[in-house]
């Protein structure tokens, strides 16, 4: 039975005819492949510039020909030291199995973070792969098959004149279709006030502007930038300052009009004690390759009890979008309004050599600008070209070595 174009109905109709039960299918092996690609082009944004993009995608193989994929962070040597807690499990274990791959806590104190997100993430394509089902069948009930997007574009490149680049940057965006832009600022509060005059005068009122300043400032600084964004009519105000400055959130909270997001760094645990259950962000941006699908599985229903807003971090290849699509179908509506906040697919569109490559099949929207469609298909709904992931594959462990 082959892997690769296999329709769900094969598959189930295969594990049939082999006398294979569902819960009886075991994981054989685990391959961790290391992706990397140099850009025509360096990029910039707050704390860095990069001249490569990178990846971490994650093949779960099972002895009845069925592979899974999930890309995010695995602990290669934890996962060799534990291999007897993954090596012929069952997938359906998934949830067990994401307990028992935390890091120690230390003496009288509860485990640490899920040091295997990716695994995780591969684990529920196995599952859905096996019974013919899309990964957001398989979390809950689907709300939704398609998802709006926004753009993420608009890093610092050299040039000239930064905010007039950013500007014709934005207005092509808006001329390509999109209605929602988000922009890189933290460089400093008086650039990043003129930038975003600069990309606001550029697109007009109706497109909706984020901006993301990756933690740059402290609170004093961002309130008094934040006053002076607040005319823009801001989407939000992505990390404006460091994750873990609690008090920080709480005096722009307080302070500014502007809604605040975060998120993208931190695992399930602590995004749930500090950002969830205190309500202290508006709109929570966990990332897939952090906190894995039975994470994003808890933050759904938490989030939606505490009114805040899931709109994912993804900054990954195609795989990661098709894993954030199939968990923002299953994000319930915030409110009973006949038009509530809806979650949101932060569309990448900066360089990157092997994103869309590694997958047969392609994630866009269905027009320039309109609404993503979440992969229909069995598992994540994609098909994954190994010849590509070697072409671009820098590092391989596999378990057992």
């Amino acid at each position: 039975m082959k892997e690769l174009g296999v329709k769900p109905e094969t598959v189930v109709t295969g594990l049939r005819a082999q006398d294979i039960s569902y819960p009886q299918l075991r994981v054989v092996s685990v391959r961790i492949h290391q992706l990397s690609a140099r850009l025509r082009e360096p990029f910039g944004w707050s704390l860095n510039w990069t001249s490569t993009r990178s990846a971490t995608l994650v093949e779960v193989v099972t002895d009845a020909a069925i592979t899974g994929w999930g890309e995010g962070y695995c602990d290669v040597n934890l996962l060799a030291e534990r291999q007897e807690r993954i090596i012929g499990r069952s997938p359906f274990e998934v949830e067990a199995i994401y307990e028992e791959m935390r890091l120690p806590g230390g003496p009288q104190r509860r485990p640490g973070a899920c040091a295997t997100p990716g695994l995780d993430i591969a684990l529920w394509d196995v599952i859905g792969k096996a019974l013919g089902m899309s990964v957001s069948a398989l979390l809950g009930h689907q709300y939704r098959r398609h998802v709006l997007p926004y753009v993420t574009a608009l890093y610092r490149k050299e040039s000239a004149d930064l905010c007039r680049a950013l500007a014709e940057e934005a207005r092509a965006w808006v001329n390509a279709g999109y209605r929602a832009i988000k922009m890189k600022t933290g460089y400093s509060p008086e650039t990043d006030f003129r930038a975003v005059a600069a990309v606001r005068e550029a697109i007009g009122p109706d497109t909706a502007l984020a901006i993301d300043s990756n933690c740059a400032y402290d609170a004093g600084t961002a309130l008094q930038l934040g006053a002076r964004l607040e005319p823009f009519n801001l989407m939000w105000w992505e990390e404006p300052v460091l994750a873990e400055d609690l008090e920080g959130y709480s005096r722009l909270r307080q302070g500014l009009r502007i809604p605040l997001a975060a998120g993208e760094t931190h695992p399930v645990d602590w995004l749930v004690r500090n950002y969830v259950q205190t309500r202290l962000i508006d709109i929570l941006q966990p990332d897939l390759g952090n906190i894995g699908l039975t994470g994003a599985r808890l933050l759904t229903h938490l989030c939606h009890f505490n009114s805040i807003r899931l709109v994912p971090h993804n900054w990954g290849t195609a795989v990661h979008t098709a894993a954030v699509l199939q968990w923002l179908a299953t994000c319930p509506p915030l409110t009973p309004a006949l038009n509530p906040p809806e979650p949101m697919l932060e569309f990448d569109q900066t360089e990157h050599p092997f994103r869309d490559a590694i997958i047969s099949e392609k994630i866009c929207p269905e027009r320039p600008g309109g609404p993503v469609p979440v992969p229909p298909g069995p598992g994540l709904g994609i098909t994954v070209i190994p010849e590509v992931v070697a072409e671009f594959r820098a590092n391989l462990f596999e378990i057992p070595a």
